[in-house]
């Protein structure tokens, strides 16, 4: 008889056991949840997909607008070389007529 528990004790256990089985959702409520997780989840997946996409384009649009970034940027160094090529050189040919014009003299 001390090995069985007092009817006091069984009296606690089973109302410990009434407010676990309360807190334990219903099937129909847990198949509900898993619904309503699987459509986010789905929902999600698309979403993410969706942006993927979207920053595959902008990256290769990115890509497109460096690559004519550099051809131009050499294009303008360029221009920016020739010119200043062309006016350093008709400076020094200039110097130089003056200079040639005040050694020999004027006529």
């Amino acid at each position: 008889m001390r090995d069985e528990p007092s009817n006091g004790e069984l009296a606690r256990r089973i109302v410990d056991l009434q407010d676990a089985a309360l807190k334990l959702m219903s099937r129909e409520l847990f198949i509900a949840e898993q619904r309503a997780n699987e459509r986010r989840f789905t929902l999600l997946e698309r979403d993410l997909k969706g942006l993927g996409e979207r920053i595959d384009n902008e990256l290769n649009q990115l890509s497109v607008r460096v690559e004519s970034r550099k051809l131009t940027r050499g294009a303008n160094w360029r221009q920016g070389g020739y010119a200043g090529v062309i006016s350093a050189t008709l400076l020094l040919i200039s110097l130089l007529v003056q200079i040639w014009l005040t050694v020999k003299g004027t006529p």
